[in-house]
């Protein structure tokens, strides 16, 4: 432990006091609330985890492992991969993934924060990230499909990384914190290329069938996350070739339907249980009279609990709802004002 008055470790000449105490307070502040949070969220995962593993999923964990290897060779940054793309990625026969299904069988005993914990796993997808910034605390990663900027609030997340170099992740929000779970793997310029090409490429092929490419890597999550293997078993150096991955022929669009279904959680998994029932009745109603339906799911899902809100005179922006539900409160005014007029 340092004293206040003894002279700084950094080689400065002045007191610890004068010089780096602030700094190294605020990283241990910061610490120990991304320790508190990956607690939170680890704690949630490992309920999910156990879920996964009762023998109603057994099927499931078979076709997954098919679709998700690509080798009999693995080793335990693997093996975590292969679990998260499970619980978070795979879909069943019924387009449901094994948290959505935890989520729908636990929904009577979860609090308001596991939701919103959920809510936020739910929403998490794998990505290819530029780093574009290292701060003491705070850190700016950009998505190299939909070009989002994500400042991840973790400062040990990035000490063995450069600003410029490229990561495979996954960022999860943690009551009000970005954070990076699993394992980060780190990509080469020359990989990079690769993967971005090959994507881009089952991209084009396919892009009739979906709306954008931020859409299709969602969708063909397994995409990054075999990139992410072979990047491993090659000890990290180098893809020797571009995955010779074919996209299933008929990707998983959302029809009206699906839709439906997706505003339903959306609102569940969001709105207060005293407003819950008045914003299903309410989109219920909404899509009797409306039969041809468009714009995001949660786009719909905000402007209903903001116009329920709104009616029951609590004081609310769509600022406030927007953020929420991370769109724009523009797309929320233009859903609200549908709602309106009906």
């Amino acid at each position: 432990m340092i004293g206040r008055n003894e002279l700084c470790p950094c080689g400065s000449g002045k007191k610890y006091k004068k010089c780096c105490l602030q700094k190294n307070q605020l990283i241990e502040f910061t610490r120990n609330k991304i320790l508190y949070a990956k607690g939170l969220y680890k704690n949630m995962e490992n309920k999910i985890y156990e879920y996964s593993k009762t023998s109603s999923f057994y099927n499931d964990r078979e076709e997954c492992k098919k679709k998700f290897h690509i080798s009999q060779e693995g080793n335990s940054t693997i093996d975590k991969l292969y679990n998260t793309y499970f619980i978070y990625d795979y879909k069943n026969h019924k387009g449901n993934t094994i948290t959505k299904m935890f989520i729908d069988d636990n929904k009577l005993t979860l609090s308001k924060n596991q939701r919103n914990l959920l809510s936020s796993m739910l929403k998490a997808n794998i990505g290819i990230f530029k780093i574009e910034n290292i701060g003491i605390t705070k850190s700016i990663i950009r998505d190299y499909f939909n070009d989002n900027k994500i400042v991840v609030e973790d400062v040990d997340a990035f000490k063995n990384l450069k600003v410029g170099e490229s990561i495979i992740g996954r960022t999860v929000n943690v009551q009000g914190m970005n954070i990076l779970v699993d394992e980060c793997i780190k990509v080469s310029d020359k990989n990079l290329k690769i993967i971005i090409d090959n994507i881009m490429q089952l991209y084009k092929s396919n892009s009739q069938k979906v709306k954008s490419i931020k859409e299709f890597v969602i969708y063909n999550s397994e995409l990054i996350y075999k990139f992410g293997q072979q990047i491993l078993l090659n000890d990290k150096s180098y893809i020797a070739d571009p995955l010779n991955t074919q996209v299933k022929n008929e990707i998983e669009t959302k029809d009206n339907n699906n839709s439906d279904t997706n505003i339903y959680d959306a609102l569940r998994n969001n709105m207060e249980e005293k407003y819950l029932q008045k914003g299903l009745d309410l989109w219920k109603e909404f899509i009797k009279s409306n039969k041809s339906i468009k714009g995001s799911e949660n786009g719909w899902a905000a402007a209903i609990e903001y116009y329920i809100k709104k009616n029951a005179g609590e004081i609310i922006t769509q600022a406030q709802v927007s953020e929420k539900y991370e769109i724009s409160p523009r797309t929320l005014g233009k859903r609200y004002k549908e709602l309106r007029a009906s």
